[in-house]
């Protein structure tokens, strides 16, 4: 959590050190690859009341609860009537597994003979080289520079865009 005082309009520094405004994120509800259903609740304390709140640099609103909320990382904030600030990182994760939905793709279109099956390139049937460097495989199958052949659909580009952003 980061606790930071804004300046008043006028251009004196308020001394937001000793307001105790925290920001506590209470739950959090995770949503589908690509879909914006997640959700999340944050609770504001200390300060000097008259809390508005904002995802990243946003629109402030006057509630703590967010919704409709895509899987990402994000940063809270928040705002009192004086000024004072606080803020807390929050993600939003998809529903994508590396064994159910990752797994199968690599070994389908990766984990092959002449690609990424030990013989020259990283060994894709070991998962510790898959992840050394997964935006690089994100990176890669999004401009269609992966697999060779280009063969995977935009669902599997997706999923594993969204397995990355989930930090796996």
């Amino acid at each position: 959590m980061v606790t930071s005082c804004n300046q008043e309009a006028d251009g004196v520094d308020k001394d937001c050190s000793g307001s105790g405004l925290t920001l506590t994120l209470l739950g959090s509800t995770d949503t589908s690859c690509g879909a914006s259903a997640g959700g999340f609740e944050v609770e504001a304390s200390g300060g000097f009341g008259g809390y508005r709140y904002q995802i990243d640099d946003g629109a402030f609103q006057n509630s703590g609860v967010f919704s409709s909320v895509a899987p990402g990382k994000y940063i809270v904030g928040v705002e009192d009537s004086e000024g004072c600030s606080s803020s807390v990182d929050v993600q939003i994760f998809s529903d994508i597994s590396f064994s159910v939905s990752i797994k199968p793709i690599i070994e389908t279109n990766c984990a092959i003979s002449g690609c990424h099956d030990g013989s020259g390139n990283i060994d894709y049937n070991d998962f510790d080289n898959i992840k050394l460097n997964p935006s690089d495989i994100k990176s890669r199958t999004q401009s269609g520079d992966m697999p060779r052949n280009g063969t995977l659909t935009a669902a599997e580009i997706d999923m594993i865009a969204c397995w990355v952003d989930d930090g796996h």
